[in-house]
């Protein structure tokens, strides 16, 4: 069965480069698409992920806004210190 495996992609493989050489100016329209629409999908995500950002940025701030004061630091001996 591994065999029938790599015997169907070496077939898929060679009708691939054979519609290459016969389909070049489609083939070069597919690839032009295929970098257009991956460049939109990573300017989204970026979109995105700014957003997030910002949004997570300004819920730390109003979480530090609301957060009570921490209590006062107490003096106490300084180590090493003799008495």
């Amino acid at each position: 069965m591994k065999f029938v495996t790599i015997l169907v992609g070496l077939i898929l493989i060679a009708v691939g480069v054979i519609l290459v050489f016969r389909w070049p100016t489609e083939v070069l329209y597919f690839i032009k698409a295929m970098v257009a629409l991956g460049l939109i999908l990573i300017g989204l995500g970026a979109v995105f992920f700014g957003m997030s950002e910002i949004r997570s940025a300004a819920e730390e701030a109003r979480a530090a806004a609301q957060a009570p004061p921490p209590p006062p630091a107490t003096e106490g001996p300084k180590p090493g210190a003799q008495a």
